[in-house]
This record gives C-alpha cells, structure tokens and sequence, in this order.
C-alpha cells in the first residue's frame, strides 16, 4: 500500500503539465490562426504533425522506460529530464514574436516552421515524460488504491484544465495585435509562472517515490514487446475505442475558445466568470460521482452512457446561439458547458485506470511488468486519430474561410461534423470488457499457473 502522503504527491503532480498541455490545446490553434493570421490548413499540419510526434514518442519511450535500468530505477530519468523540457517548450510556443516579425505577412512561412518546431518539441516533451510518470502507477499501487490515485490525478488535471479554459477564454486579453502581436505583460507572467510551476509539480514524485524492489525489467526487443501487447484483445480494442474519441476531443479542445468568443459571444471577463465557475463545480462534484459509480457498476457502463450523451451534446453545436434570443449567453454557456465536463470526466478518469488495469493484468499473468510498452504503444493509434482530427479541422475552417468568407460556418458546425465518431468508440466499447475480474484471475494463476495465453483475463 503506497502512504498518503505519497499518492497526494504522485497524483497531484500532474497539474502544471496538465494545465500547459490544456492551454496549448486549447488556444493555440486559435493564436496562431487569428492573431498570428497564419492559414487554417498550415495552422491544422502544423497540429496534426505535432499528434505524430506525440505517438510516436509515447511508444518509445514506453519501451525504453521498460528496459533502462539505473539507480534512479526506471521511469524516474524521463520524469527528470521531461519536466523542464515540457516548460521550456511551452513557454517558447506562445512567443514566436520573440524571433520572429509576425506582423509581416511575408513572414508566414517562418511563423509556420517556428510553429511546427515548437509545437512538436513540446508534445516530443509530454509523452516523454507523461508515458513513463503513468507507467508508475500501476507498480506503486495495488488495483484498489488507484481509482483514489486516479480521482487525484483527475482533480489536478480538471483544476488545471478548468484554469486553462478560464484563460483560454480570455486569451484575446492576454495579446496585443500592435505594433507587433504578441502577449501582453500579463500573459507572459501567467505562461511564465505555470512554466515554472511544471518543473515545481513534478519534484515531489521525484524525491518520493519509490518503484517496488521485485520489479522484473523485460529484455525483449521493441518489435517483441509491441507484437506481445498487440496480442492482447482487451488492449488493442481499448487503442480503438479511445481513438475514435480522441478524434472528437481533439475537435472539442481546439475549437472551444473559438466557438465561445465567436457563437456564445464570451469575450470578457463578466461573462466568462459564471460559465467557469460552473465548469469547475461540474468538474469536482461528477468526479466524485464517477469514482463511486465505478465501484458499484463497474468502468464500461457509464463511460458508454457518457460517449452517447458527448456525442448529443456536440451535436448541438449549431443552435446554441439561437438560444441567446431567450436567455443570457451566460447562462447558455454555463448550461452546455455542465453536461459537457460531466461526460468528459468520464473519459479521464478511465483513461488512467484501464491502462494500469489492463498491464496489471498482464504482469500477473506473465509475471512481468512492462506497463511502460501498454501505456506508450497505445499513444500511437491515439495520436494518429487526432492528427487526422486536426489536418480534417485546419481543412474545415479553411474551407469556411474560402466558401463562405469567414470561420462562422466553421465554428457552428464542427460538432455534428465530428460527433458520429463517438457513436463509433461506443458501439466498440459496448463489445469490450474493460472490468477485469481481479479476484478470479489471481486464484487462477495461483491454482494452475497458467500462462497470460492460457487464462481468461475477460
């Protein structure tokens, strides 16, 4: 059992980096396409790009944080060498105007490959580091101790986030569009301090935590631990489920300050205090009823239900506006954005537990841990998925541009446009089981000492 004090550690880390990650996300597609004027469809490689080096990087780096040995053990290296590197690059992505005129339209190629270098050495960053600090957890807590862990992570990640949107709302505040576009001193200061904090966030899991002693370290090849993993059917269809949602989010994280300072007409802070206060209050109160549903019904059953209601709630994109002729756009907003959080903490929280489940069950039945390889290959596919989202968003918005003459028609109708997607990861979901029998597979193993292809690990 891992103390308190070290799970509050280990699962509160994440909120600098979460909180980076959530404002690059969200805003960067929009600085770039609006502040910086540089083409949707650039804007949208330049993305897409970043997606694959993200996966690509998740799967080695699982691999790697598998078969290193050291005396710091094996994930800690990637923690301490990818925190900074994450703050760094973070930072540097918000002030191309630093290196570069950005006010000359001459100029827009140089802004693109300082946007294409940027933005990938920054996700470079996350998965080097995110893919080994989760690849902790299912070796420092037992099955029954990380929805706890996870309801930790998730509530740094939902603050962090939920302070991301606040000032990815307010992003048109924090720059300056003369005489040159850049960030105004309040916004350097904000992306300076939550840089900082990243490196801040991380340094207690480094003091602190531990890896178990008996830890077998995997010698096989990268191409056999990757064919190994992908025989495992559990696994190769949560890559697919999580894929086709990806491909949505990815949707929802890019277009949301858009769609909030174009359609819901969110463009100061009166009326963007209410709509994040109710996103954060969402956040915190459905994670709580989440973890506790779990226990009573399991994982699969309302992460279905919440793809099928994400998918209704996407759809809506469109008529929102047309609300506004009733009611407040504040009270529009908060509304929408309520259910909104509520069905995408779902996803989070899963997103921890079904991978650290899945490896578990693996190491029992193998007697080998290589949770690295599961939580890294998976990124893979889920990045390929969202770099097709974002090369499909840049065309999108492009094509409103050109047929239409302005990015309206793009930011009303991107969510029926890529909701159906969702139908498709739950229709996959409704087919997998995602709720290991932990009790069962132990006696199992203990009784027969049947090998991972030999036990039913369903």
């Amino acid at each position: 059992m891992l103390p308190f004090y070290k799970k509050f550690a280990y699962g509160m880390g994440r909120f600098g980096s979460s909180f980076l990650l959530s404002l690059a996300g969200l805003t960067t597609f929009w600085i770039y396409g609006t502040i910086f004027e540089l083409n949707w469809l650039l804007n949208g490689i330049a993305i897409s790009a970043s997606f694959v080096v993200i996966g690509l990087t998740h799967w080695l780096t699982g691999y790697f944080s598998d078969s290193i040995d050291t005396r710091w053990g094996r994930r800690k290296p990637f923690v301490v060498i990818g925190a900074p590197g994450l703050a760094v690059t973070g930072f540097l992505l918000f002030v191309p105007n630093w290196f570069i005129n950005t006010a000359d339209p001459a100029n827009e190629m140089l802004v693109f490959g300082y946007y294409l270098l940027m933005i990938c050495t920054f996700k470079f960053f996350y998965a080097f580091l995110l893919t080994a600090f989760q690849a902790w957890m299912p070796e420092i807590t037992d099955e029954d101790e990380r929805p706890l862990v996870s309801s930790m992570q998730n509530t740094a990640n939902w603050i962090a986030n939920g302070l991301g949107v606040v000032i990815g709302f307010v992003t048109p505040l924090l720059f300056v569009l003369s005489p040159t576009p850049g960030l105004t001193s309040i916004g350097f200061m904000i992306v300076l301090v939550f840089a900082i904090i990243t490196v801040l966030c991380y340094l207690p899991s480094i003091a602190l935590i531990r890896e178990k002693p008996d830890i077998v370290i995997p010698k096989r090849s990268l191409i056999a631990e990757t064919s190994l993993v992908l025989k495992n059917d559990v696994y190769v269809k949560w890559m697919f489920i999580i894929g086709f949602l990806s491909f949505s989010y990815s949707a929802i994280t890019s277009q949301v300050v858009g769609y909030s300072q174009s359609v819901l007409l969110l463009d100061s802070i009166d009326k963007l205090l209410p709509p994040a206060m109710a996103l954060l209050v969402s956040i915190m109160v459905f994670l709580y009823i989440w973890v506790k549903l779990v226990k009573k019904v399991g994982k699969g059953k309302p992460m279905f239900y919440s793809l099928l209601a994400l998918a209704g709630l996407m759809s809506l994109t469109p008529f929102l506006g047309e609300f506004s002729a009733f009611i407040s756009n504040v009270l529009v907003a908060s509304l929408y954005f309520v259910p909104l959080a509520a069905c995408m903490a779902v996803y989070y929280l899963m997103s921890y537990i079904v991978p650290a489940d899945i490896a578990h069950v693996d190491e029992l039945v193998t007697g080998q841990s290589r949770a690295g390889i599961y939580e890294g290959f998976k990124g893979v596919p889920l990045n390929l998925f969202q770099a097709a989202s974002a090369f499909l968003l840049g065309w999108f918005m492009d094509y409103s541009v050109i047929n239409t003459g302005s990015e309206l028609f793009g930011y009303l109708w991107w969510g029926p446009f890529f909701a159906p997607f969702l139908i498709v990861s739950a229709i996959i979901l409704r087919y997998t089981n995602i709720d290991p029998d932990f009790e069962r597979l132990k006696e199992s193993v203990g009784d027969t000492g049947k090998t991972s292809t030999e036990v039913d690990v369903q």
